[in-house]
């Protein structure tokens, strides 16, 4: 008698063309052939070797901290005063670019390609140019910053609403304000006779986040009248590298 052969489709070669198996076809137990699976090797191969690099880059990072520079000079006339006394961006509304400050991670004034970091300490130094000058600066001397946000468009970026609500009692006072374009966004002061300002005391705090920083008021007192041209201020912001990204 004749030998009987099971009618079926013949097992493809691992150089076929991959077809799309039918989970209920006869003979299949739903498992990837060996070319499916080579297949599905080769197009993750390039996301894997961008994690691999991207983690040995981070490994061979031994140092998380940066510090950014910048010298402010806050007027170029001659004229001789025994203060400084003036205001930034104070009425510039939220959504709208400020001027007057530094933008992270960027070379251009374009806070669409900026980089958002954590400020985790602040210092100001009062520099006196003329240097045979024995003049000292004074309390109150300080200067204020508003931290900044990306703002699109191609622009320098904006201030950083407050994210909780506050109000207000002034029962006993003259006037108290928590809201408007000055007091209803983010900003920090520096005591620049007391330079050091850290803002990370505890491990749950990680800074102040914002893609850079744009003057609110610089205010200075001085021991004698000096030429105002004379007069500069030396920022130091230590940010956390580790926290670079491109959302707040």
């Amino acid at each position: 008698m004749p030998k009987q052969y099971e009618l079926g489709t013949p097992e493809k070669e691992a150089t076929d063309a991959i077809e799309t198996p039918t989970p209920l076809s006869k003979g299949y137990d739903g498992l990837p052939k060996f070319n499916e699976l080579n297949q599905a090797q080769k197009r993750n191969m390039p996301k894997a070797m961008r994690s691999q690099v991207a983690y040995q880059q981070k490994k061979l990072q031994y140092s998380n901290y940066q510090i950014v520079n910048f010298r402010i000079k806050p007027d170029a006339s001659a004229s001789t005063q025994d203060y400084f006394y003036q205001t930034y961006n104070v009425a510039t509304a939220v959504g709208t670019a400020l001027t007057d400050g530094v933008l992270f991670g960027s070379a251009t004034k374009d806070s669409d390609k900026a980089k958002y970091y954590n400020i985790v300490y602040a210092s100001a130094r009062w520099s006196f140019i003329n240097t045979t000058s024995t003049n000292f600066l004074l309390t109150p001397s300080l200067i204020e910053f508003y931290l900044l946000q990306k703002v699109g468009g191609g622009v320098f970026g904006g201030k950083i609403p407050r994210q909780i609500e506050a109000v207000k009692d002034e029962t006993n006072l003259s006037s108290l304000t928590v809201n408007g374009t000055e007091y209803g966004n983010q900003q920090f002061g520096i005591d620049v006779l007391n330079p050091g300002v850290y803002y990370t005391p505890t491990n749950s705090m990680v800074g102040m986040r914002c893609c850079g920083v744009a003057l609110k008021e610089i205010n200075l007192n001085f021991q004698n009248a000096i030429a105002l041209s004379d007069v500069g201020l030396d920022i130091e912001l230590g940010i956390d590298l580790k926290t670079a990204g491109n959302n707040y």
